[in-house]
C-alpha cells in the first residue's frame, strides 16, 4: 500500500465551523479514508506553518487516495492543501537494483 502526507490549510470558514460545532475532523478522515480502503495513520495540528494540518495516509493505490480526499476537497474546506508521497527504506532497498541496471546505461548531458 501507498503512504501519503496531506498538508492542509483549513479555510476561514471551516475553522469558524469547526470552533462554532466542536466538529471531530480526525474522525470524519478517519471515516473517508477507511470508506475508500486505506488507513488512518495520523491526524496532526502544526503551529506557525503555512499549513495546520498533516494527515498521514496509507491507501492501496492513487485512485483510493484521490478518491478519499476529493469530497473534502471540492467542498472547499480546505483554503490550499498538498500531498506529499512517502517512502520507506524497504522501497528504496527494492529500487537498489533497477538503479543499478539504469546506472550501467544512463549518461549525464555531454557525458
Amino acid at each position: 500500500m501507498a503512504m501519503y502526507m496531506l498538508m492542509a490549510k483549513y479555510s476561514p470558514t471551516a475553522l469558524k465551523a469547526i470552533i462554532e460545532t466542536g466538529s471531530d475532523r480526525e474522525t470524519v478522515a478517519r471515516q473517508a479514508i477507511e470508506a475508500a480502503g486505506g488507513k488512518l495513520h495520523g491526524f496532526y495540528g502544526m503551529f506557525g506553518q503555512e499549513y495546520g494540518l498533516a494527515m498521514i495516509v496509507e491507501a492501496p493505490s492513487h485512485a483510493e487516495y484521490i478518491g478519499a480526499i476529493s469530497p473534502a476537497i471540492a467542498s472547499g474546506v480546505f483554503e490550499s492543501y498538498k500531498t506529499i508521497p512517502l517512502y520507506t527504506w524497504a522501497d528504496v532497498s527494492k529500487s537498489l537494483p533497477v538503479a543499478k541496471k539504469v546506472r550501467s546505461i544512463y549518461r549525464p548531458p555531454g557525458g
